[in-house]
């Protein structure tokens, strides 16, 4: 690994506080280097990585055998910083955790006994390697006697290496230590693989490209480019239902588009949908969060709120439904976060019980069943707890309960409603709660924003985000990873993408909707945001269309970041849908294709003229229509593509003398003096009404002669 890796991995390691977005991506580069370097001449891949949060002290990645994947067994390497010795803690595990990839399961009782398998081969007792089981560190001898009576108990080889970088004089470098190091442990984790069904299966050549769990695959991000007319707008309907149906968008194509329209609808009636269009003074506040004020109506005062933009309103919908493996339990994305005391900070009597039964409960008993009808004195900080634990927590809301001012000791979800417990002789005020982890010590200090927690018995806990609360389950205490995220597509439609301000509507989030970076991949990555301070990460089921009017000047400011970002679908003029149409012997097929070529010779084939202009007509319509498409689209799309040069408009429309759509005229000599020369002005045009009304006009477009020749 070069130094330079070295340094940015050390560094995070070691550091303090947040982690800018700069930093972020700095780190992510020299993780993926650090893999790299890791892997190199193996037959393992990185079957799961390192989730960069606003936390300090871990690095870690899970590397399995090629074709092994979905299987639990797993080596991973863990580094830590110690600070009291100021060395990284190197941890590489033999364990048997959870899979990976479409099919991701939890260890089976099947999976645990094969993992014992690592037993009946040579024990490794070099330095650095040791045996752990659920109780601890255990002695091969004492550990055989063991899984001969419990054959599934879970049980890891591991192996710990110290590197001190205070003296940079390491024996080794950290890849070769660490690649040495696993080596030693493969014969034992393909050992416990030869008992495993094969999984590596031969597939169709391709066909995972479009296809996965029978659904086809689309882009995560996509924009439809192509010049004025062309459907761009149309086609995002198509695209939308085809995504969230998990079609092909040949197949959506074929179906009858009002049947298709009345779907979409219905989508976006049900918040799968979004659509907003940008323009040049869209901004950031109105696409992610700003403060916006607000007046309170009882004393008409201006305060101001944090609220979300549309897009992260939208991602707040598409991420809600979270499930924990092993627990049949949702979140809700947007749960509040809520501190707890159970009887006071450290090891009480009451918090033993609400573990025990499930519940969470709170005094001030002498207000009676109904506090707020009681006659009683109630301070305003007892009615801030009690309007708390009875009106503001919501079921689906997490809470943690306090261990001491930096630490928690259990995490719950509330599914319950408040219940007055009569038999009880204190603390009778009690909701149900599902607790998911019980008796841990987590320091959410630094998670916290360095707020200390206090014994006020019940507060939210506004800085944190559902997120973090699912890394402390998945990465800290052994509880499974966060199950499966929210597979139903998202779409969310941005009109005229190319109009925007990239850099002040996205900001730093740019790079959020890179597929590699959403939530729940490889490389997902999170910000904290500037004005709430909370996480934030773009789902992997929301899908974003752009569309953009290539003809449209504001191109030349599309960000170049955004356009590799994503895939473009040209949206080109398709003359053929006008195939049969005929206006008076007017055939609009061949008038939109010659003009188009021409436009296509004289400026480029960005500027051409959609067919969407021509498909109000039918062959039943007067030469009137036409005449109006003309006025009203063609010729001043043409205007403003050649500046007013009447002469190539002209040429568009066949620069034919007897039916010319623009007239010139020339300044007349009589209305200036001598101290004018009227050859120094410009040439003006106006538009032939006349021959508009003809209908050989627009057959003299396409025609070679025309019909009265």
């Amino acid at each position: 690994m070069s130094n330079e890796v070295n340094m940015v991995l050390f560094e995070y390691l070691a550091g303090e506080g947040d982690i800018s977005n700069e930093e972020a991506i700095a780190i992510q580069e020299a993780e993926k280097h650090f893999y790299e370097n890791l892997m190199v001449n193996s037959n393992l891949v990185l079957a799961d990585g390192n989730r960069l949060i606003n936390r300090r002290k871990r690095l870690w990645g899970v590397l399995k055998k090629k074709g092994y994947e979905e299987l639990p067994h797993g080596l991973q390497v863990d580094l830590r910083w110690s600070r009291e010795e100021e060395q990284v803690v190197v941890r590489i595990v033999l364990q048997c955790r959870y899979g990976s990839g479409t099919k991701k399961r939890y260890p089976t009782y099947e999976d645990l006994i094969r993992h014992s398998r690592l037993l009946r081969i040579p024990y490794l007792n070099e330095d650095g390697f040791h045996y752990v089981s659920e109780s601890g560190i255990e002695s091969p001898e004492a550990l055989k006697k063991q899984v001969e009576h419990e054959p599934n108990k879970n049980i890891e080889l591991v192996f710990i290496h110290h590197v001190d970088v205070r003296t940079g004089n390491q024996k080794k470098d950290l890849t070769q230590l660490l690649r040495e190091a696993i080596q030693r442990m493969v014969p034992s984790y393909e050992a416990i693989l030869e008992a495993a069904p094969t999984i590596l299966m031969e597939q169709p050549p391709m066909i995972t490209k479009h296809i996965e769990g029978g659904r086809h695959v689309h882009p995560k991000n996509m924009i439809l480019q192509g010049p004025p007319g062309t459907g761009k707008t149309y086609h995002t309907v198509l695209y939308a239902v085809a995504i969230i149906e998990g079609k092909a968008i040949s197949d959506i194509k074929q179906e009858d588009y009002i049947e298709v329209k009345k779907r979409y609808a219905k989508y976006r009636d049900e918040n799968r949908i979004a659509f907003t269009t940008f323009h040049q003074s869209y901004g950031y506040e109105e696409f992610i969060e700003g403060i916006k004020p607000v007046i309170a109506t009882d004393t008409n005062e201006i305060g101001f709120n944090i609220e979300s933009g549309v897009f992260k309103e939208f991602c707040d919908l598409a991420a809600a439904d979270h499930r924990f493996g092993g627990y049949d339990i949702s979140i809700d994305g947007e749960a509040r976060i809520w501190k707890v005391s159970l009887g006071g900070s450290g090891d009480r009597p009451l918090k033993k019980a609400c573990f025990d039964k499930g519940v969470m409960r709170i005094g001030w008993d002498h207000f009676g069943e109904d506090p707020f009808n009681s006659t009683s004195t109630m301070n305003p900080s007892e009615r801030s707890i009690l309007t708390y634990f009875y009106d503001t927590m919501k079921t689906g809301d997490i809470v943690l309960s306090l261990k001491d001012e930096r630490h928690i000791d259990g995490i719950g979800i509330i599914e319950g409603e408040v219940e007055w417990l009569e038999d009880e002789d204190r603390y009778q005020r009690s909701r149900k709660v599902n607790w998911l982890a019980q008796n841990i010590e987590l320091d959410i200090h630094e998670m916290n924003m360095r707020k200390k927690l206090t014994q006020k018995t019940v507060y939210p806990l506004d800085r944190l985000s559902v997120s973090q609360v699912e890394r402390m389950l998945e990465g800290e205490y052994s509880i499974p990873d966060v199950s499966h995220q929210n597979e139903k597509p998202y779409v969310f439609i941005v009109d005229e993408i190319n109009r925007g301000n990239i850099s002040k509507i996205l900001g730093e989030l740019i790079t959020l909707i890179e597929p590699s970076k959403r939530m729940g991949e490889m490389e997902e990555t999170l910000v904290k945001l500037p004005y709430s301070k909370k996480e934030f990460g773009v789902p992997n089921n929301i899908y974003i269309i752009g569309t953009m009017n290539t003809a449209d000047r504001s191109i030349a400011l599309m960000d170049t970041a955004l356009r590799r970002r994503f895939q473009f679908v040209e949206m080109s003029p398709d003359p053929q849908l006008l195939q049969g149409i005929s206006i008076e012997g007017v055939h609009l097929k061949s008038v939109l294709d010659i003009m188009n070529r021409r436009i296509a010779a004289l400026y480029d084939r960005d500027h051409m003229i959609g067919h969407a202009y021509f498909m109000s007509l039918s062959s039943t319509d007067k030469i009137d229509a036409l005449q109006q498409v003309f006025l009203k689209s063609i010729i001043p799309l043409l205007q403003e593509y050649f500046f007013d040069d009447f002469g190539k408009i002209n040429a568009i429309f066949g620069n034919d003398k007897t039916y010319p759509l623009l007239i010139q005229e020339v300044p007349a000599f009589d209305l200036f003096d001598s101290s004018i020369d009227v050859r120094d002005l410009e040439v003006s045009y106006q538009v032939n009404h006349t021959v508009l009304k003809n209908p050989e006009t627009y057959k003299a477009i396409y025609g070679k002669q025309y019909a009265n020749a």
